[in-house]
């Protein structure tokens, strides 16, 4: 079936309903048809090159007097420059600013002219640092913050993400509008798969020196903070634009390994490769005494970001710097590959096998008890490789992240191969 594009006059009515239905204040947004202009702006950056690199930047729409740029400028630490003289809101504009205006550290500065669109123009650069590309729905330690204003994130050709600060809106690739989507971490069978990864934590937490510690973890907190660090990853892999491959293999398959995967680098067996393992034991153990000297009897993910302590601030960085210590990893050709206790197997997996899949499902809801059938063949090669492993080792999970940015997971469910297209 063939999708519909969407024009900038389509996605500019379409944002402003989103905008509106999320309850951001419908001022922030330029009225008439200067929305409809500034996508359209956006989209013909975003298919320039300035050497040989594509564009890829973020476009901040807000007035250089703006008292909350100015609010979140003295409370977060971001910084403000502005320039001599305003430039013209142009693709070509963009293009050329895009290399000193990195994506990941800073955004350009465009303000919209209501009363002459030719008017709109970019009056400097607000410099945010890349703590923001560790963020997930909700982290400890923010990120310099941003004013609840339009931002326009430019990924690559045709590719756009709209966020009010922080929060994404909307997304459109090549013209189509990614809503067809769910975020399976809130469905009840992946979270099932991970369970013994929780109970042997749970199992392994030092007793005795919790004896007068009054207090214990939500059920859902291992799962939480595992998840945070999961959607981190997704999310540096997507910004990067080389797409990656995250699978996820049960313990019992170790000495059948070789049946399947041909890893190019394989990690010998010790500590190291339990990074993770380490870090939630310690972290869970901080979180419980922190948790009781505040009074709290069930420790909550939400609790736990709440939590101001010096101990659990640094076990914070250190999962962040574990997110983009996974994100290396599947930015190299082939695939990473990790037990469902988040032991690290190796990375640069190349799927084994000449097994045909015809076809699989796509799930319409997130625990797949509808779906379609699709032809496998429609997808791409590296989506083919995962619909061919997890065909044949059914307890597998796979990731798979498109240059697109666009993210599948791939499983097994009620005996049917099922993917799931991520909406985060």
């Amino acid at each position: 079936m063939t999708q519909r594009s969407f024009y900038p006059e389509d996605l500019s009515s379409i944002l402003r309903q989103r905008w509106q239905e999320a309850g951001h204040g419908a001022t922030a947004l330029p009225a008439g048809s200067g929305l409809e202009t500034l996508i359209d702006t956006a989209y013909q950056a975003s298919l320039l090159r300035e050497e040989d690199d594509p564009v890829r930047c973020r476009i901040l729409v807000a007035s250089p007097d703006d008292p909350e740029l100015e609010v979140v400028e003295k409370a977060d630490g971001l910084y403000v420059m502005h320039f001599d003289d305003r430039s013209e809101f142009s693709a070509h504009q963009i293009r050329k600013m895009a290399a000193a205006v990195g994506y990941y550290r800073s955004l350009i500065g465009v303000q919209f002219d209501v009363a002459e669109v030719r008017q709109t123009t970019i009056w400097g650069m607000i410099v945010t640092g890349a703590g923001w590309v560790s963020q997930t729905e909700a982290t400890v330690h923010d990120a310099a913050s941003l004013p609840c204003r339009l931002v326009i994130h430019i990924l690559g050709p045709g590719h756009l993400v709209f966020s009010a600060g922080l929060t994404r809106v909307m997304e459109t690739v090549g013209g189509q509008l990614l809503t067809e989507g769910f975020d399976p971490f809130r469905s009840k069978w992946l979270p099932k798969q991970f369970e013994s990864f929780r109970t042997t934590l749970l199992s392994k937490l030092d007793v005795n020196s919790l004896q007068d510690v009054k207090v214990k973890l939500c059920d859902s907190f291992v799962r939480d903070v595992a998840q945070s660090v999961v959607r981190r990853v997704l999310g540096l892999v997507r910004g990067r634009g080389h797409g990656g491959m995250l699978i996820y293999l049960n313990d019992a398959l170790d000495n059948r390994l070789d049946n399947w995967l041909r890893i190019r680098m394989r990690f010998k067996h010790a500590d190291a490769t339990n990074r993770f393992h380490q870090l939630m034991l310690r972290l869970m153990q901080r979180a419980m005494e922190v948790g009781a000297a505040n009074g709290i009897a069930e420790v909550r993910w939400k609790d736990f970001l709440q939590m101001h302590d010096a101990s659990l601030g640094k076990l914070h960085d250190s999962l962040v710097e574990f997110s983009h210590f996974l994100a290396d990893l599947m930015s190299v050709d082939g695939s990473l590959v990790l037990s469902r206790e988040f032991r690290l197997i190796g990375f640069g997996g190349e799927i084994l096998g000449d097994s045909h899949v015809s076809s699989i499902e796509r799930a319409i809801d997130l625990e797949a008890e509808n779906s379609v059938t699709e032809p496998a063949d429609s997808s791409g090669t590296r989506h083919r490789s995962a619909y061919r492993l997890v065909s044949s080792v059914q307890d597998a999970i796979v990731v798979v992240v498109s240059q697109d940015g666009a993210v599948r997971f791939v499983a097994h469910r009620g005996g049917r191969l099922v993917y799931w297209p991520y909406l985060p």
